[in-house]
């Protein structure tokens, strides 16, 4: 009997590992030198920049620049600072590193300078889980031979100092189920340190909020509407005020739906119209590979239009362009 399922000479050779990452290297050195020929000679190809940098996603990048080193003996960075500027050249910089050195260097930045950025730091570590926490830690370590607990310690005292250090010692617990007594009892805690007293006791909204797994504050959240007839979103805008509120508030919401608070900042940020294309440069680039989707679909939803109508609207120039062709990427 004849084997139907074997034909000889017409099966397919199978591209390994090793032939597959010979082929991305060997692309990488490509792109490596069409970004030299778009910087070369006078004047500057702009599109192609943009057109190579959304091409490929963050590891690839990775390797262009290292290629770049290689074949032209010089820095792919400081090519683009002598032929880009802006907030463009800001945003291809920032493409070119990894997210956690990119988030870790926006954390070093909110300290230099006279006084603190605390609404930096919120936006990196009160937007993020213990294991994402820990992941810029050590991109912080690494690229400036210091702990970040202590430039927080250093730089940021008070109520909204110690969220900041209980948040970067990576102590939250990271359970994804919880005991139901000791979700009442948390609930009833935040309660009697708050609504339930005259006065607020910051400390324990500090300890909770920062300790507390996802899972945990979700229901935690929950319980608490479900047993005092507020949100706990309200309760703390009634009890807090200045960037402890802001901190705060930011747990909660990320929490709840991180994709939503992203969204809703972009909102806030155009609205206020101070500093729109820092914060969307960062919100796009910080998210690019994680849940810029989610994002888009959550503000259209809150505004009743896309990012990219928002780009279109409130940016100009090359880093229009630039963010427009990361959006159609998602």
């Amino acid at each position: 009997m004849k084997n139907l399922f074997f034909r000889p000479n017409t099966w397919l050779k199978m591209e390994t590992d090793s032939e597959r990452c010979e082929k991305e290297q060997a692309q990488m050195e490509k792109v490596a030198l069409s970004f030299e020929k778009a910087m070369k000679g006078i004047g500057t190809d702009e599109n192609r920049i943009i057109r190579e940098v959304v091409a490929y996603n963050n590891r690839q990048r990775q390797l262009i620049k290292s290629k770049y080193l290689v074949l032209t003996g010089k820095e792919i960075e400081e090519d683009f600072k002598s032929e880009i500027g802006g907030f463009f050249l800001e945003a291809v910089l920032a493409l070119f590193m990894p997210v956690d050195d990119y988030e870790a260097s926006i954390l070093h930045q909110a300290f230099q300078g006279m006084g603190t950025n605390e609404q930096k730091i919120i936006e990196i570590l009160c937007t993020k889980n213990a294991e994402e926490i820990r992941e810029v830690k050590n991109a912080y370590r690494k690229m400036y031979r210091t702990e970040l607990e202590a430039d927080l310690k250093n730089e940021e005292g008070g109520d909204l100092g110690r969220l900041f250090r209980s948040l970067a010692s990576g102590g939250r617990r990271e359970n994804h189920g919880y005991d139901k007594e000791f979700i009442e009892k948390e609930t009833q805690n935040l309660y009697d340190a708050g609504e339930g007293k005259t006065g607020t006791d910051e400390k324990e909204f500090v300890r909770i909020l920062s300790s507390r797994s996802f899972a945990e504050l979700n229901a935690i959240f929950a319980l608490y509407k479900e047993s005092f007839e507020n949100d706990l979103e309200q309760a703390i805008k009634d009890e807090f005020s200045g960037d402890l509120c802001e901190a705060l508030l930011t747990i909660v919401k990320c929490v709840r739906n991180r994709p939503r608070y992203f969204a809703e900042f972009l909102g806030r940020s155009v609205q206020e119209k101070k500093n729109f294309e820092q914060d969307l440069l960062q919100v796009v680039i910080r998210r690019a590979e994680i849940d810029l989707p989610e994002i888009n679909d959550e503000f259209k939803k809150m505004y009743g239009r896309s990012l990219t109508d928002l780009v279109h609207k409130q940016a100009d120039g090359d880093f229009k362009k630039l963010m427009v062709a990361l959006m159609k990427k998602i």
